[in-house]
This record gives structure tokens, sequence and C-alpha cells, in this order.
């Protein structure tokens, strides 16, 4: 599955064993990141459980984006665990095909919908990602801070996906 067999050390097999215990499964993709780097594979943890409880955005909005990053770039770990996440939750699979492809429509409020496209702009054509698109954002009464944490986790899901692309065996 991946060049480096994941074998991660006593203190990130404890936090598996809590993902385990939470989700009924850990991702192939956490046990190899726990191996290769304890130290950002917690900072990832605590950016996911921080994303969870946003102030301002729903927690749903990160879960479609990074289905959608993990669609887009056919990251089937990625795929298979938000799925299951966004499932769980009742959406249809209508919804979450409906966030695949080029007309990308989440099923949230339009705030949500204008936040995603800009999230879209900033990582696949970050030239389009301008000022005018950030102050359309404030009208909606987005701040910059939200702004950052939807474009900043859009951007590691993609960066994320390459990188454990190129550690894949497949």
């Amino acid at each position: 599955m991946f060049m480096i067999e994941p074998n991660p050390n006593r203190e990130m097999k404890v936090l598996l064993r809590g993902i385990r215990h939470n989700l009924g499964h850990v991702p192939p993709h956490f046990e190899l990141f726990a191996t290769i780097n304890p130290t950002r594979f917690k900072m990832f943890l605590e950016e996911i459980n921080y994303l969870t409880s946003h102030p301002n955005i729903q927690s749903d909005f990160f879960t479609f984006l990074r289905y959608t990053v993990a669609s887009d770039n056919d990251f089937t770990y990625c795929i298979n665990l938000n799925k299951s996440f966004l499932l769980a939750k009742e959406y249809t699979m209508a919804q979450l095909q409906s966030v695949e492809g080029t007309q990308k429509k989440l099923p949230l409020d339009e705030r949500h919908q204008a936040l995603f496209n800009a999230v879209m702009k900033a990582i696949y054509k970050p030239d389009s990602f301008t000022v005018e698109v950030i102050n359309a954002l404030k009208i909606l009464d987005w701040t910059d801070a939200d702004i950052f944490d939807a474009v900043d986790h859009g951007a590691f899901l993609f960066r994320f996906s390459k990188v454990l692309k190129a550690y894949s065996k497949d």
C-alpha cells in the first residue's frame, strides 16, 4: 500500500487507538502519517478538532471540502473516509455527487457556497482569488480568519493528497 510500512511509536498507537474507538477503524494514511512524523500528525489532529468546532463555519463545510478536493485529486482514502462521515450525517449520494465535477454545489446555505467557491479558486486558480473575492465574502459576514481557515484547509488537503500519493506503492 505505501512505500514505508506504517509502524507508529507507542504514543501514536495510543492516539490511533482513540481514532479507532471513535471511527471504528484507522484510515491507513493516518497510520503512515503517524509513523513518518508524529509531531505533524498531532498537529493535524489538533487542526481537525479545531475545524470541527469552528466558531463560524459549519463543520460539514470542511468535510465537504475534504471530500471534494479528494475527489478532484483521486485521493481514494480521503474520498472514502469523508464520504462515510457525510453519509453518517444523512447526506445522500446525490448530494455528495453535487460537489464533484465542474459545477460544485454544496448542500449548505449560500454563504457557505460562496466560501466554498472562493476556496476552489484559491487552490486551483490562485490568480483568480482576488481582493474582490475576499470583499464579497466579507459582505456575507465571513471574517479574514474564516476565509483563511477555509483556504488553508483546502490547500492542506490538496498538498496532503499529493504527498500520500507519492508514498503510495499502487
